[in-house]
């Protein structure tokens, strides 16, 4: 007997709110409430600010013991876990499922740039929150859950990083998120895809700052991508981990990438992942100086350009001719072949127009970690499937990009 498949949904997505990253709309509770979050393949929880989304107001909302505590690169919050109804996409075409969903009564302020919050989609792991119920019993507290919000936290990265240490103490479990629960609840399939042109939003074409995310779906949408896809192995679940094998700039000399040391590997696991939530290639510091050591063996001046536009915050666009400039390419493990090379191309480690017209952001840094990460310049090369129907973690299946009809 034929099982029929859930239907994929084409979400619009943008990246002009939330500095890159690109933010979907998803709506919340029993008032279906709008939130345009941010869609993070690096974590993994769902969380709205308490200016968008207020829980007194949901009819279908229950509060819980549990709380969170989440830092990220640019900021940080805390809060009360709940339990209501939220839904992606629109009417006759949506996906509900009752998930986890955090309040961040205690923030950063321009944590998730002008978005309402973040929606990770990554796996259970990185959704971590912490048990109260007990800690407030034995406080003589009125209530044994976590909403109303029973803490005053300074909004400062320090004040969340100290609470994030109080919490540590109390029972952890890890929540399924809600991509997981959709998947979980037969809703949609475990797989998805981005379709995105840019890292960062161009200042003068806002159609290229659109782009779509496919929610239980990816290689249907035959119009999105061109010729065959290459699958990247997903060698671990803490995030998107993948194994970056070597770099190569331009016809240069292709330069292996090390392997993480054994202290590292027990908490990175790998020397990479893919993560829709990063604006730039975020590369450890060998990858990056094998870059550069590329471009400087290359007749120009792509070193001195590059390093202007990191002393100046960009260089101007008719300063650069991409045409002069080599494509970059990554070549990691496969699913089912050794090797699979990945190219960047100039046109998305330059991003033209970029904080504003006439200037030219380069999207390359280097990092203090062991770990590269590969954000948004290399999916923009790529319709990027995460397929998490494959066994035992995964592939990341790569296409290339179809231009816009």
């Amino acid at each position: 007997m034929s099982v029929t498949q859930p239907p994929a949904l084409r979400i619009p997505i943008t990246n002009s709110s939330a500095n890159g990253d690109y933010t979907a709309q998803i709506a919340v509770g029993s008032a279906q409430t709008p939130a345009n979050v941010i869609l993070d393949t690096g974590s993994s929880t769902l969380a709205v600010v308490p200016t968008v989304y207020d829980p007194s107001s949901d009819a279908h909302v229950q509060a819980t013991p549990l709380a969170q505590d989440v830092i990220y690169g640019t900021g940080g919050w805390t809060g009360p876990v709940l339990q209501t109804q939220v839904t992606m996409g629109s009417a006759g075409a949506s996906a509900t499922v009752d998930a986890y969903i955090a309040v961040t009564s205690d923030d950063q302020p321009g944590d998730f740039g002008q978005a309402d919050g973040i929606m990770g989609l990554a796996f259970n792991a990185l959704n971590s929150a912490y048990n109260l119920e007990s800690y407030l019993q034995e406080q003589g507290a009125q209530q044994d859950v976590t909403y109303p919000w029973p803490f005053q936290v300074a909004g400062s990265r320090a004040a969340i990083e100290q609470f994030g240490t109080f919490l540590s103490r109390m029972p952890e479990e890890d929540l399924p998120p809600y991509f997981t629960a959709l998947g979980a609840a037969g809703v949609t399939r475990n797989i998805f895809a981005f379709y995105t042109r840019r890292s960062v939003p161009s200042a003068t074409n806002e159609q290229l700052n659109s782009g779509f995310f496919i929610l239980g779906g990816g290689p249907e949408q035959s119009d999105l991508y061109t010729g065959e896809f290459v699958d990247v192995k997903v060698v671990d679940d803490l995030w998107y981990n993948t194994n970056l094998l070597s770099v190569q700039v331009g016809q240069g000399n292709t330069v292996a990438v090390p392997q993480l040391s054994a202290k590292d590997a027990k908490t990175a696991i790998s020397n990479s992942i893919v993560d829709s939530g990063t604006n730039s290639l975020y590369l450890s510091a060998k990858v990056f100086d094998a870059l550069m050591s590329g471009f400087q063996a290359l007749p120009g001046s792509f070193v001195e350009t590059i390093q202007s536009a990191g002393q100046q915050g960009g260089v101007p666009n008719d300063s650069l001719n991409l045409e002069d400039w080599p494509n970059i390419t990554f070549a990691l493990e496969g699913a089912t072949v050794d090797s699979v090379p990945l190219t960047c191309s100039p046109s998305t480690y330059w991003q033209l127009d970029a904080p504003n017209a006439g200037v030219a952001q380069f999207m390359i840094f280097s990092s203090p970690m062991p770990q590269s990460i590969l954000g948004l310049p290399l999916m923009n090369n790529y319709y990027t499937v995460f397929d998490r129907t494959q066994n035992p973690y995964g592939a990341i299946r790569f296409a290339a990009i179809a231009a816009p009809s």
